[in-house]
């Protein structure tokens, strides 16, 4: 079976101790096929995560070893469902963007509703000509009277119709010089007149979905920007990091849970008079499979250290990411093989599995960028 890192402290260890409880009882896997095949939110898991102080571990400012204890956390949550992680993120990136750039009316409105279990965040940056490249958005927001007026369109927003939600919007304000020089957060009440929320149907991400917003003369108050007009470079900049390492232990979590279910399966299925676990063709490809998610839980867990140490990762967090997002898309695939047709019907979280596996290389950047990324840090003249 799957283990995890053995050198964890002892508060990761009694973190992990919590979170499998948790979910046995909030969260066991039937619950969570029916919220993936249902498409509905999971109104009091997450009420209960708010209330055993999951949150507080960013919520209360700077927390000793906060990247190897969310590492530890969201790996557990990503072994019932990798979207489960998605919202977890959402949130927790929410409240600690507000604790870096808010100010306390801001924390007090917007980010305690959440720490509550009544509220939820979740962030709208792509639209339908901007991926990526994140600086070329082209909803804008022109200041007001009283306030600020938006106009625009994003999509593949994760989590945005969910009630309560409160959307951190990047936006272009004023034009000339670097793109990325003009570019806000805003925060926008879902619900605000004006906005119009679209689920789009979608392959995987069923729990939270995925959606399309529209902005016709959206009305905000002044008090709705978040930091000033031109750090919302530096704003998703900074949240990216973290978020990688916790979306990769997601991945992880997710990878374990898949390679448990279909060792379990390889044991029980019989053919030709013995389990199928004995023909090499199908333990030798489970023991490799195990072997590269151990080498992608060690990424994660390095990317964790230097981040509680202070020191630059951004580079570990993306090889991280890159290795867990393959790894994920490639344990459902391999074990969809295995279970053939009882791993393609719905009476278990396989077919789920196999649907955010897809994304998983995609999401919190696609390989080709990441790649990219790596190779410029490796000294190759990419582009030139």
């Amino acid at each position: 079976m799957s283990t995890t890192a053995s050198l964890e402290t002892g508060e990761q260890i009694e973190l992990r101790k919590a979170a499998r409880a948790l979910f046995a009882k909030l969260a066991p896997e039937g619950a969570v096929r029916i919220w993936d095949e249902e498409g509905s939110y999971p109104v009091e898991l997450y009420r209960e995560i708010a209330a055993l102080g999951w949150y507080d571990i960013v919520a209360e400012g700077a927390v000793d070893g906060s990247a190897g204890l969310l590492a530890a956390l969201c790996e557990e949550i990503g072994r019932g469902s990798s979207d489960l992680v998605a919202l977890f993120n959402l949130n927790l990136s929410g409240i600690r963007d507000l604790q870096r750039w808010g100010t306390p009316e801001q924390q007090a409105k917007y980010a305690d509703p959440v720490l509550r279990g009544d509220g939820r965040f979740s962030i709208a940056v792509s639209e339908p000509d901007v991926g990526s490249d994140s600086a070329s958005v082209s909803t804008r927001a022109e200041a007001g009277e009283d306030g600020w007026i938006l106009n625009g369109q994003k999509t593949y927003c994760e989590a945005a119709g969910l009630p309560g939600t409160v959307m951190e919007l990047v936006a272009k304000v004023g034009d000339g010089g670097r793109k990325r020089d003009h570019l806000a957060v805003f925060l926008v009440p879902a619900d605000t007149p004006g906005i119009e929320i679209r689920r789009m149907p979608a392959l995987g991400r069923n729990i939270s979905g995925i959606y399309e917003v529209f902005l016709h003369d959206v009305t905000l108050p002044r008090d709705a920007l978040l930091g000033e007009v031109g750090q919302g470079w530096q704003i998703l900049k900074e949240r990216l990091v973290l978020e990688r390492i916790m979306i990769s232990s997601g991945f992880v979590g997710s990878s374990s849970a898949v390679i448990d279910m279909t060792v379990t399966y390889a044991n029980e299925r019989e053919q030709f008079g013995r389990p199928i676990s004995s023909f090499q063709g199908v333990s030798l490809p489970l023991a490799e499979m195990h072997l590269r998610l151990d080498a992608a839980r060690c990424a994660v867990g390095r990317s964790a250290e230097l981040f509680d140490r202070g020191l630059s990762c951004d580079v570990e967090s993306t090889m991280a990411k890159f290795l867990c997002g393959q790894i994920y898309a490639e344990s459902s695939a391999l074990a969809m093989q295995i279970q053939g047709a009882y791993g393609y019907v719905r009476d278990h979280t396989l077919p789920m599995h196999y649907s955010d596996g897809i994304i998983a290389r995609v999401v919190a950047g696609p390989p080709s960028v990441q790649l990219d990324y790596v190779a410029r840090s490796m000294g190759l003249r990419v582009g030139s």
